[in-house]
This record gives structure tokens, sequence and C-alpha cells, in this order.
């Protein structure tokens, strides 16, 4: 009798009418239960151990990347969430609303931080092939370049922080990250609204300038003195 199961007992047509409708609406609430229990335990076992994938940036510093991995990710937990509260077994166990409503602003904070991170990190690459390592920038943009350098410092130290333990979880553990975030995306863009009023008063004074983009302008001014790589560019100015 110990090996004896509900199934065979409602396949040997035992169980009366009144009871297997009983068995089967204790079945699909069981059912329902376990759907919810398995999808929380799987987004609990996913973003405790998620390790963010970094890669070595010009031996400089280690940098996210596979961010839409992340990002789809996160919209699909996140969503699973939302649904989740439309299933009607979802209050009938408290533990359910609780990790739900937690995981749900967990994974929102989350995905604010990443989303916030991504314009950070792609800034700060933009202006770091600007202003590391050209002597010319340094000597017509002294000022901005001092910005940078403080800037860069921050980004490098977060990085490195990180870097130490690359978990997704590990980010609530970093200390004011999003402020830190904001307050290098700030410093940056006044950065780079500098350097577009400074391209714009460039090509004011050398028309021809006109017909380069910004990044080939930068080029040949923070490269003033090596003639090979301003040459590169000169087909561009004078076309025809």
């Amino acid at each position: 009798y110990f090996d004896l199961t509900i199934g065979e007992l409602w396949d040997a047509n035992i169980l009366g009418e009144n009871r297997k409708g009983l068995i089967a609406e204790i079945l699909s609430v069981a059912q329902g239960e376990q759907n919810l229990e398995s999808f929380l335990t799987e987004i609990n076992d996913h973003w405790t151990k998620q390790e963010i994938e970094l890669v070595l940036y010009q031996n400089r510093v280690r940098l996210i990347r596979g961010w839409d991995s992340v990002f789809s990710t996160l919209d699909d937990h996140l969503d699973g969430l939302i649904l989740m509260k439309s299933s009607p077994y979802y209050l009938s166990v408290p533990d359910f609303k609780r990790d739900g409503e937690l995981w749900e602003s967990k994974l929102s904070s989350l995905k604010e931080t990443f989303e916030l991170w991504v314009i950070v990190q792609r800034s700060w690459v933009d202006l770091e092939g600007i202003f590391i390592g050209s002597a010319d920038i340094k000597n017509q943009l002294p000022l901005q370049c001092k910005r940078f350098q403080n800037v860069d410092g921050n980004f490098i130290k977060l990085m490195k922080s990180f870097s130490k333990r690359p978990y997704a979880i590990e980010i609530f553990n970093i200390e004011n990250i999003k402020k830190n975030l904001e307050s290098l995306e700030k410093s940056m863009n006044a950065i780079k609204k500098y350097l577009a009023e400074y391209l714009t008063l460039q090509r004011t004074d050398f028309s021809r300038f006109y017909f380069l983009g910004d990044d080939d302008l930068m080029e040949i001014i923070g490269n003033s003195g090596e003639p090979g790589k301003v040459l590169s560019h000169l087909g561009k100015m004078f076309a025809g």
C-alpha cells in the first residue's frame, strides 16, 4: 500500500466523483503554487550566481560587456514577476508576495543602475580615446584634460572594485553606486559639451573641417605633431 498513488486510485475508478473533483482542485492548486515557487527559485539562483562578463581594455581596466544578454534576462524576469501577481495562487502563500516584491524591487534597481552604467562606460571610452596619450590635446585643452583625469581616476577605481567580485548582486554592496555613476555622467556630459563647442569653433576657423566628423577632427587636433595621421584625412577635406 505504500506504493499506491492517487493516480492509480483515479484510474481504477475507486474514488467517487465528489472526491475526484476535490482532489483535482487540490492538485491544481498545488501545481500552480509549485510553478510560482520554481520561478522564484530560478530568479534567486540566477541573480545570486550571475557573473558579469568583463574584458580588458587598453591594458588599463576591465570593462563590462555582454550588456544585451543582461538586459534581456532582466526584462524577462521582471515581466514574469509582474505576470505572477495575476496568478490566483500569488496571495495564497505569504512568501510568494514577499519574495516577489523583494525581487521586483531588486531587479528594477539593478536595471536602472546598469542602464546608467552602460552610458557612463561608453562615454568614458569615447573620452579616454581623446584625452589619454595625446600631448597636443593636453596642451590645447588643459582644463578639460584635468577634469577628465579626475573622471578617469574615479571610473577606474569603480571598475577595479567591481572586478574583484563581478557578480550582479554585488552591485548592491558598492557604496553610493548610483550617486557615483550619476556624478560621472554629469561630469562627462559637461566635458563633451565643451568639446562640441570647441569643434564648432575649429570648423568656423577652417571651413574644410566641416567635411569631417567629430571623431576624425579630434584625431587631427590630437595628433598635429604626427603628419601621417593627419594626412589620412586630407582626402575627405579636399575631395575631388
